[in-house]
């Protein structure tokens, strides 16, 4: 099936005049007095959302529908009738991967589409599961929003600084509801260290610790085996590439795509997203990072761009310092500890369990307190429950834009630290980075070259 419209050349300009002619197609066609109920299937220009009471069905579109993407599907089938949802339509550039998704859900072929401001058009779409690679998350996103539709970004947040800024001014220009899918931000235990945080339990927190790390016996996370059927008749590889550099069609970047700078940011993005977004959560306080430093090596697995082996170390406002590791080629981590001045938090790995010691000063004052949620740890379906919840109830997601933007900041200060090689300065208010000279730094994007080692 070839593609439904030529592969984008210059994205951004492509979709505003896309979005206006499609405006002004639909203009015409009301003027004309035919404006029809919107049904599935049928071409609308982009709406401002409607209103969605208690007991109204939420319209679900899908855009992206790989590994993480068919997740989603399946898991919102089964949670179907309890979360009164619709899946409506599925959206992919590969052939085989729309193919299976429509069949999960036993779409038509008019509900399935390779080019996602087709189904924008759609007025009946509420919400967007967002789960394509990297690259292409804020560029969606935005869409979505724009044309009225709740998102659920799946993590990363953006692929770059600037995008993540773009989706979070995006979200509170038009009120819609975002979550950025980190899963584990549905766990309890972040929510009730949240509350002990605020409620002074800890006193001036100080630091912060927490890792993802896990250990490839083939030493090759992220190497996927390439399908043979794939080619350009079935997989638009222009538009797959999006804003990245033009290549010629290469299968294995395309399903190994994590391996590469130019899609996405490693270890940062794919695991310590998973680490940073509910560490923050738990804090009670978010905050932009004041300085970060990070640094990355490459030693073990070599046949990537990407480091294999991660730290980071981030200074808040506050005071609190953070420091996360991530690894792929050994898996002992860091037990994740939140230290205040008065106690402190130890979440329990794999559990949604987490317990609050006193440190021996102030042991006659405070309590020790244990806390064991009902929930798995990381349950997916919760938080895309959390996620209809709030489009019908105005209610603030548990792992909201405010959260992302914060967590999106400092992993990009991180990945730009090791890949410059400088400790970078965050300005809340200006959104700049600095060096510590007070030198403003161009955050890196599309057009960064890649490091030839790390």
């Amino acid at each position: 099936m070839k593609p439904e419209t030529p592969s984008l050349q210059s994205p951004a300009e492509t979709r505003r005049s896309f979005l206006h002619k499609t405006t002004v197609a639909a203009a015409t066609v009301a003027v004309g007095g035919i404006l029809r109920t919107p049904v599935y299937g049928q071409n609308q220009a982009p709406s401002p959302g409607r209103v969605i009471g208690a007991n109204d069905r939420i319209a679900v579109a899908y855009v992206g529908t790989g590994g993480q993407g068919q997740a989603h599907v399946r898991s919102q089938k089964e949670h179907a009738a309890a979360n009164n949802i619709v899946q409506a339509a599925v959206c992919d550039v590969y052939q085989k991967h729309l193919d299976e998704a429509k069949a999960i859900v036993g779409l038509a072929d008019a509900d399935a589409y390779t080019d996602h401001r087709r189904l924008l058009e759609r007025k009946d779409i509420d919400a967007v599961i967002v789960a394509t690679v990297d690259h292409w998350h804020a560029d969606v996103a935005t869409d979505a929003l724009e044309a009225g539709k709740h998102v659920y970004g799946e993590k990363p947040f953006a692929r770059y600084l600037d995008e993540g800024f773009r989706i979070y001014d995006t979200v509170k220009r038009t009120g819609r509801v975002f979550v950025v899918g980190s899963q584990f931000c549905g766990d309890r235990k972040y929510h009730q260290a949240a509350e002990w945080i605020r409620a002074g339990k800890l006193g001036p927190l100080v630091w912060a610790q927490g890792s993802y790390c896990r250990n490839n016996q083939k030493n090759s996370e992220w190497t996927y085996p390439v399908d043979p059927g794939a080619n350009p008749g079935n997989l638009d590889w222009s538009r797959w590439l999006g804003r990245t550099p033009k290549l010629p069609f290469e299968p294995a970047r395309y399903f190994s795509w994590h391996k590469y700078y130019t899609y996405n940011s490693g270890i940062l993005g794919n695991l310590l997203s998973h680490t940073v977004l509910p560490l923050l959560l738990a804090t009670g306080n978010q905050e932009f990072p004041r300085r970060v430093s990070c640094t990355g090596t490459r030693k073990v697995s070599t046949d990537r761009e990407i480091t294999d082996t991660t730290h980071l170390l981030a200074e808040m406002p506050a005071g609190l310092t953070i420091c996360v590791a991530g690894s792929t080629v050994n898996e002992v981590g860091l037990p994740e500890i939140i230290r205040g001045r008065q106690a402190t938090l130890y979440f329990a790995s794999g559990q949604d369990k987490v317990s609050l010691k006193p440190e021996r000063p102030f042991a006659e004052e405070i309590d020790p307190q244990d806390f064991h949620g009902a929930s798995t740890s990381g349950d997916l379906a919760l938080l895309e429950k959390n996620f209809f919840d709030c489009i019908r109830s105005g209610a603030t997601p548990m792992a909201n834009v405010d959260l992302a933007i914060r967590a999106h900041t400092l992993l990009c200060l991180a990945e730009m630290s090791e890949r410059l090689g400088l400790m970078l300065y965050f300005d809340e208010k200006s959104r700049k980075v600095k060096t510590g000279e007070g030198r403003v730094i161009k955050p890196i994007g599309y057009d960064h070259p890649t490091p030839r080692t790390t």
